[in-house]
């Protein structure tokens, strides 16, 4: 059993202990890449369940009880956990693809343009009210070439 305070939890282990799980189980016959993420959708439905008539949650849930934290650990621990197995199942070592991931997100949202785009909040706000509110394509439109203008400034500074 895992101890509070443990360290030490990686994929690599996680993904040898489902491993392991499933093996002994002989379960590794139902494990195809397409029912692994079927699981995993369906956990996914699970963990939204627990959240759906919350309305907005502030962070670290400071009005939850005690039995509705440890319900949430276990919904995103089973999210992880199919999520662990089908990356195993496909080959992919999670861990790398997800450094890469945010690398790659790095280079598409650099700081700069981050901070820009922060910094003109209000223009975005501004451009979304000009829009008629029942159409969602002008607000596409309005929000798309808004970010294109923070997009050529950003690179006007650069």
């Amino acid at each position: 059993m895992v101890k509070e305070g443990d360290q030490g939890v990686t994929l690599g282990l996680l993904r040898q202990k489902m491993a392991d799980f499933a093996k002994e189980r002989d379960w590794d016959q139902f494990h195809s890449p397409r029912n692994l993420l079927l699981a995993l959708v369906g956990e996914v439905g699970e963990l939204s369940e627990i959240f759906q008539w919350k309305g907005e949650v502030p962070k670290g849930l400071p009005d939850w009880k005690e039995e509705e934290r440890v319900h949430l650990g276990e919904e995103l621990s089973d999210v992880l956990l199919y999520l662990v197995q089908l990356s195993d199942v496909c080959g992919i070592d999670l861990g790398r693809a997800a450094l890469r991931k945010v690398e790659l997100n790095a280079l598409k949202y650099p700081v700069s343009l981050s901070k820009l785009a922060s910094s003109k909040n209000q223009e975005v706000i501004t451009a979304k009210t000009l829009v008629d509110n029942s159409d969602a394509t002008g607000t596409v439109v309005a929000e798309n070439s808004l970010l294109c203008n923070l997009r050529r400034m950003s690179q006007e500074l650069a």
